[in-house]
């Protein structure tokens, strides 16, 4: 009985979970077609007379609403066990990916900080009375957790670990961190035996003061014993009411003390100063959900397993039931075609010359409409022509003001992406809404819908036979019906030799010189290249939210640093979701879609983090360029630097997504002055070259493949020098992403997060954490996790109950670590403000402000 109630629990809370995401599923169908409605309101104005030109603030409103509608797709498709279900929802959900991408380039573009690849969204927030985690992105977990993608990544880390094994080499992944220990203090024989010596004479002291005080205290005992002795004959009972009367003050202090410290916590906890006591643990309650996941992630390959053998048993049963009357039509229609064609007089009775006219026919109406457009079309340029021609004759005499390429126009109005949802959604009311699944406990595929999905496949298959038919048929039909009396053929001239075509243009001296590249694996593996790193998260990237970022980014001359929200947005949306899938980077906008990643900042400051759990995020391959890595590697000849270079690149296409990561990019684009013999051949940057071109090599939008799943990410943590090549930099790397130390908030929010991995749960009655955020200004997030760890260690947590923490045990170690000066903060806003190409923006408006204000006062002199 008791298993039997177990399984029923189970059943009844399954169904509860299948019900829970099939009204949220309900739900975000319904919140889309309303986003399509909205979507069409500036067309139908244009189309009614009515004036409604869209602006930042009517696409940050669909962009918020539309990323509310991805969270929900994305946890549907992630519980949901029927297969055909998650199919229509995967396919939904990546096309909310592409709109919100779309419009995320025209928030670009309406900027309020123009060309600014940050966006602040606080004020829009503020009047939609939104939390800020409304904007923060989840990456889709079937990057990872899908069967193929999964068996993907598992092969991969098998290889690595094949030969990291075979070369003896460690299998621990690298954290990309400094193995220095800031706290080491590199010290000479003399000076170590200096600090021996004056401990020990300390040590002495010490001991000497213990013995002096023992002695008076033993003096002080033999005084207070000879004194009693003399006052014997003092009453007892007085003594002890004494005694007794003491203890009882003291107990009752206690008490009230433990009283108010109680009333204290508990007024604390009211106003919500301090955290709340644990009534129910929250470790059990995530690992509940993790198993809860585990269960249904099982229940969904289940699932999928059963619908894949239907898949097939349905694809037999069309093939013997159905095969032969599919065939019987096809053939039917194109014989019918070719008498029908035979029959027409401007055919004069000959038969079509190729089959391929068949699917031809079907092309031509729409060509026609486009001549008939493209007449008009003429028509248009000319008065376009005329136009343009005017607003030459009165702008053109301005000189350079001429040759400036004019804005691009912002494109408004629905995407094609938007009719992609009124399919989808029509899709959805005619299969599911009206659907009962009450019945539908175990969510078992649709039959009908089964068959109805393979139906086309099985057509394709014997529209393909039919068609190799058809043409031996034309030929034999052509070949029966010739003339019978023919002139004898001339003899063919003899064709000329076509010219051979010019090879293309190699974009590296070492392309042709590897001849299989399956060997570059356990080259590369030996030499440290490609290796396995510690997996994180980019929501392991800790910050708090800029509740005026918006002000601070449209009104201060200099940019500020973006916060932790926008860098993850940032990296989110040009960076993991185009490498992650191939579909989404052929239709992502082309600005989104990243090839190159320049991070920049203090030591410390998240960037290694930030390039690894890009890495974890999309399953990708890690290689490692550093200038540490491939010192002395590949070094002999002209064509060393470009073999290491080839090697990784074509590495990385077999391996893709990849991560090719360059820590110290800076010395990679050094433009120092060459030797008589080019410089250096050891140098890091006898790489750039080659490294410039590889990224030119990858490729945007249709012409995309699964090969250019590639990202180049190099990390800068110290302000560039006169010899860096700047310009180099900037055309090179797509996106520039200041990571700059935490502010306030951010600090408090990683002091208390960093403790709370040690077990140590912060009072603000005991430990000011508002004081450590104060004084630790300047300082990284991993100066801060540094301090932390090396003052919560193992015996300092067990001793807390008997000894508080203290702000003063923090400000020793926290003095050692690294630490951004104002001069390096003002280096790293001037070359931000550089290379993201605000400097030359702002010298151009200046520029034609002093133009305009010239102009004016020369007509106000002729005027006068």
């Amino acid at each position: 009985v008791f298993v039997v109630l177990i399984v029923v629990r189970g059943l009844v809370c399954a169904a509860m979970s299948h019900a829970t995401y099939q009204s949220k599923w309900v739900e975000c169908m319904q919140e889309l077609m309303e986003q399509v409605q909205i979507e069409y309101l500036p067309a139908e104005a244009a189309e009614n007379g009515q004036s409604f030109e869209p602006g930042f603030q009517h696409f940050a409103l669909l962009y918020i609403k539309y990323l509310q509608i991805y969270r929900k797709l994305e946890d549907c498709h992630d519980q949901m066990v029927h297969p055909q279900k998650r199919g229509n929802i995967k396919k939904v959900l990546k096309s909310t990916i592409i709109r919100i991408l779309e419009l995320k380039q025209q928030l670009i573009d309406y900027n309020l900080r123009t060309k600014n690849r940050f966006v602040a969204l606080d004020e829009v927030l503020t009047d939609l009375k939104l939390n800020p985690e409304t904007v923060e992105w989840k990456v889709p977990r079937y990057f990872l957790d899908g069967k193929e993608c999964r068996e993907e990544i598992e092969d991969k880390q098998h290889k690595i670990d094949h030969w990291l094994g075979v070369f003896g080499m460690p299998l621990d992944p690298d954290d990309l961190m400094d193995k220095k220990d800031p706290f080491e203090v590199g010290l000479t024989t003399d000076q170590a035996v200096a600090i021996i010596q004056k401990n020990e004479r300390g040590r002495i002291n010490i001991v000497k003061a213990e013995h002096r005080c023992t002695f008076f205290k033993a003096s002080r005992k033999d005084d207070r014993s000879k004194k009693a002795e003399k006052d014997g004959n003092e009453d007892p009972l007085e003594s002890q009411v004494l005694a007794a009367t003491r203890i009882a003050a003291h107990w009752k202090r206690k008490v009230d003390r433990r009283r108010f410290v109680k009333m204290r916590e508990e007024e604390f906890e009211f106003l919500g100063m301090a955290p709340p006591k644990k009534e129910t643990k929250g470790e059990d309650v995530i690992e509940d959900m993790a198993k809860h996941r585990d269960r249904r992630k099982k229940m969904q390959e289940d699932a999928d397993d059963v619908f894949e053998k239907a898949l097939k048993e349905q694809l037999e049963w069309l093939q013997k039931k159905k095969g032969s009357d599919i065939k019987a039509e096809l053939l039917e229609e194109r014989r019918q075609w070719i008498l029908d064609f035979c029959q027409v007089p401007e055919h004069g009775l000959k038969f079509p010359e190729k089959f391929d006219e068949f699917y031809q026919r079907f092309d031509k109406e729409p060509e026609e409409d486009e001549g008939e457009k493209g007449k008009d079309g003429k028509a248009k340029g000319k008065d376009a022509k005329a136009k343009d021609d005017k607003a030459k004759g009165k702008g053109g005499k301005k000189g350079k003001g001429a040759d400036e390429p004019e804005e691009e126009p912002h494109e408004v109005g629905p995407s094609p992406v938007v009719q992609q949802f009124v399919e989808q959604i029509k899709q959805y009311t005619e299969q599911w809404e009206n659907k009962d699944e009450t019945n539908n406990f175990d969510q078992r595929h649709d039959l009908e819908l089964a068959r109805k999905s393979v139906y086309p496949i099985v057509e394709a298959e014997l529209r393909a036979l039919v068609d190799d038919q058809m043409r031996e048929e034309l030929a034999n039909l052509k070949i029966l019906f010739a003339e019978s009396k023919k002139k004898k053929p001339k003899k063919p001239k003899k064709p000329k030799k076509p010219k051979k075509p010019k090879p293309p243009k190699k974009w590296c001296a070492a392309v042709g010189l590897i001849t299989n590249r399956e060997d570059c694996v356990p080259d590369l593996v030996e030499q440290a290249i490609l290796k396995k790193v510690k997996p994180c998260v980019l929501e392991d990237f800790l910050g708090e939210y800029h509740f005026l970022g918006a002000m601070q980014r449209s009104h201060l001359p200099y940019c500020p640093p973006p916060s932790t929200q926008m860098i993850r947005s940032l990296i989110i949306e040009h960076c993991v979701l185009p490498l992650a899938q191939t579909d989404i980077r052929q239709k992502a906008p082309e600005k989104l879609t990243a090839r190159s990643l320049l991070l920049y900042g203090p030591k410390g400051s998240g960037k290694s983090m930030l390039a690894r759990a890009i890495a974890s995020e999309t399953g990708a391959t890690f290689f490692d360029l550093s200038p540490s890595v491939i010192e002395g590697k590949s070094t002999q000849g002209k064509t060393g630097s470009a073999l290491l270079v080839y090697k990784v690149f074509i590495c990385a296409q077999d391996m893709a997504p990849s991560v090719i990561y360059i820590d110290q990019v800076d010395q990679v684009f050094q433009g120092g002055k060459k030797g008589k013999k080019g410089g250096d051949a050891n140098a890091p940057s006898r790489i750039k070259k080659d490294l410039q071109a590889a990224i030119l090599q990858v490729k945007k939008n249709d012409q995309a493949t699964e090969q250019d799943r590639i990202l180049f990410i190099g990390c800068i943590s110290k302000p560039p020098d006169e010899l860096v090549d700047v310009e180099g930099l900037r055309l090179s790397f797509d996106e520039k992403v200041w990571v700059g130390f935490p502010e306030y908030g951010s600090r408090v929010v990683l002091w208390q997060k960093f403790m709370q991995r040690h077990g140590v749960t912060i009072d603000p009655a005991k430990l000011n954490i508002s004081t450590l955020a104060r004084v630790s200004e300047g300082y990284s997030a991993g100066s801060i996790k540094q301090t932390v760890d090396r003052v919560l260690t193992a015996r300092r947590v067990q001793q807390l109950k008997n000894r508080p923490l203290k702000v003063q045990e923090f400000i020793g170690p926290l003095s050692r670590t690294a630490y951004c000066w104002p001069e390096d903060f003002k280096q790293f806003r001037e070359f931000d403000f550089n290379i993201t190409g605000e400097k030359e923006m702002n010298e151009k408006r200046l520029r034609d402000e002093q133009a305009r204000s010239e102009a004016a006062a020369q007509k106000k002199g002729k005027g006068k």
